[in-house]
Formats: C-alpha cells, sequence, structure tokens
C-alpha cells in the first residue's frame, strides 16, 4: 500500500524515482488543506516544521530534509512526537562549493555589471570597472565544516591565500585541520580578506553575526559572499549600507533571511550584487545523490533499522515511536 507522501515545495524527477515503491509525491502548494494533515513523509527544503505544522501533519512518520542546514526543523519538538528527521549531509558539498566559486567569479569579475555595459552600448565603460585578479588574493572563510572545506581546498588551487574563523571550534585542537588554512578570529579575518564566504550554520549565536559594525572593519572593498544562510548577515540595510560606504565592493548571494526575497528589493536591483534563488547546489548529480539518500533512510526507519543520517538520532535509543514510525 503506498503512503502518503507529501513535499512542500516543488520536487525534481529524480525524487520521484527515488521514492517510487514508497508512493507518490503530492505537492502541498496551499491549495489542499487537508494535505498535510494525512501526510505520512514529509520532504522539505526551507519550510520552517515548528510545533504548529506538527499539530497539523498528525500521521507524520518521517521528515527527509534535502539539505544540510537543521535550523529550520524543530527537532526537539520531533523528539517529542517521536518523528525521525533523516537529511543528505554531504550531498550537496562539492555543488554547493563550486557554487560559491562561480558566486566569487562573478562578483570579483564583475560579470553583472560588464553585462549591462555591453548590453546597455557602454562599450568604453569596460576600462572603469574593478575587476579583480584571484590568484594572490586572500579568501576568508568562516564555517570550516564540509563545504568551507572545500571552497577553501578549491580556492587554494586558483592560488588564493586561505585563511578562516570557525564559530563551531574556537579551541586549535577540535578545528578542522586543511593544512594550507590559517585560523584567526572574525574581526582579523574581516579586516584581512579580499573575499569573505560564509559557511556556517545558523543558531541563536551566530544569527546576525555580520553586522554593521563588523562590515566597518571590512578590507576597502572587500568581497561578501553568503551561500550558507541569509540570517548570518544583520539584514538587508546593513549589506546596502556596506556598499554605499564602500567597506564592501560586490555581494554574491545564494541565500536570504526571507525566502523568496521580494524581487523590488533594493539590494537585488543593485548592480553590485550577483544573487541566484538559493539554487547553486542544485545541481542534476545533487538532486540523484540527495534524493536516492533521502529514499534508503526512509526505507531503512520503515523496515525497523538504522539509517545512514538522521538528525535526532537519540529517539532511536528509545521506546518505538507511537505513531508508528518504525516497526
Amino acid at each position: 500500500m503506498a503512503l502518503q507522501i507529501v513535499a512542500t515545495e516543488a520536487v525534481p524527477p529524480a525524487a520521484e524515482r527515488a521514492f517510487a515503491d514508497l508512493g507518490p509525491i503530492e505537492l502541498d502548494d496551499g491549495n489542499n488543506p487537508g494535505l498535510l494533515s494525512s501526510a505520512q513523509i514529509l520532504i522539505v527544503r526551507t519550510r520552517i516544521v515548528d510545533g504548529a505544522l506538527f499539530d497539523r501533519a498528525v500521521k507524520l512518520r518521517v521528515i527527509a530534509r534535502t539539505g544540510v542546514g537543521l535550523d529550520g526543523i524543530d527537532l526537539d519538538e520531533a523528539n517529542r512526537r517521536q518523528v525521525p528527521v533523516v537529511y543528505a549531509p554531504d550531498a550537496g558539498t562539492l555543488p554547493i562549493a563550486e557554487g560559491t566559486l562561480a558566486l566569487i567569479f562573478a562578483t570579483t569579475k564583475r560579470i553583472v555589471e560588464l553585462n549591462a555595459v555591453l548590453v546597455e552600448g557602454r562599450w568604453q565603460h569596460r576600462y572603469t570597472q574593478d575587476i579583480r585578479d584571484l590568484a594572490g588574493a586572500t579568501l576568508g572563510i568562516v564555517g570550516l565544516g564540509r563545504i568551507g572545506s572545500e571552497v577553501a581546498r578549491l580556492a587554494h588551487a586558483l592560488g588564493m591565500r586561505v585563511i578562516a574563523y570557525d564559530p563551531r571550534a574556537p579551541d586549535p585542537s577540535t578545528r578542522r585541520q586543511v593544512p594550507f588554512v590559517e585560523h584567526m578570529g572574525l574581526e582579523e579575518l574581516i579586516g584581512d580578506a579580499d573575499v569573505v564566504s560564509l559557511h556556517c550554520g545558523l543558531n541563536d549565536s551566530s544569527r546576525g553575526m555580520i553586522n554593521r559594525s563588523l562590515l566597518s572593519r571590512a578590507k576597502t572593498g572587500a568581497i561578501l559572499i553568503n551561500a550558507s544562510r541569509g540570517g548570518l548577515v544583520e539584514g538587508d540595510d546593513a549589506l546596502l549600507e556596506a556598499l554605499d560606504r564602500g567597506w564592501l565592493s560586490g555581494i554574491g548571494l545564494d541565500v536570504f533571511e526571507s525566502e523568496p526575497p521580494d524581487p523590488a528589493s533594493p539590494l537585488l536591483q543593485d548592480r553590485r550584487v550577483v544573487s541566484t534563488p538559493h539554487a547553486i547546489g542544485l545541481t542534476h548529480a545533487w538532486n540523484e545523490r540527495v534524493f536516492n539518500s533521502l529514499a534508503d533512510d526512509v526505507r531503512c526507519l520503515l523496515n525497523g533499522d538504522r539509517p545512514r543520517c538522521i538528525a535526532n538520532p537519540e529517539i532511536l535509543a528509545g521506546e518505538a515511536p507511537t505513531n508508528g514510525a518504525y516497526r
């Protein structure tokens, strides 16, 4: 008998293939208020999963999170409801790292501005653009986890000097060891880096960590890249002020505090900003890896086995869930 599988956002064909033996995937687009109440498996990417959602999804057996971060899921509530959360932390490492590099190239090489110069017939203005070299420049990485480390590797191969601040590992003995990376404090990194790239998780201590005060200490004309979480930055106004005051000369964004952002936002309209819709990691290979991984782990849970990647493994050690998540 097919299970009721609901996705909170549109999913690619790879998802349908991966979950085919479990049941068809239905999209919760808001037009069917009863859909969530019948969901047994919930595929979620950016939607907030909190107590209110759990109150509606009374038959929920498994949550499958398609990304790396878990900040949008109330794990305490999931534990209380005895709903396991599976995710795929490794699937997007290389695609997101490559996408980050694409944003670095686009901002340092002024692709958006040069495109405007061309299509607007301002050919001679090509000489006025602040185009940068990456070889010999300093990349400052905030958060040296899986993705940050891969970005460091790619940047090092381009001849960049790589420095890092890892808020999760202030003690040198707990830091991820990447031989060519220099570790330092956040303020020192901001003042030293030509490009700052954010790759840390969002929590109470990291929310708004990139604020006006910190941005004012940036190396003149620095570039900021955020492919992690929009909430790491104080807000759009802070970024616009940093551009207008010359603290930053360019910004690359794949994430926003509120998603989707307002298309009319002054930040999105600024040609010094290269922005993408939280999509730089959504490659064909990523789709295959992440949905195959999630489907395999869902099958493990339904068969009473331990999944490979579960965000709340503590519920496996307790009594069997009363909602029938396991046999």
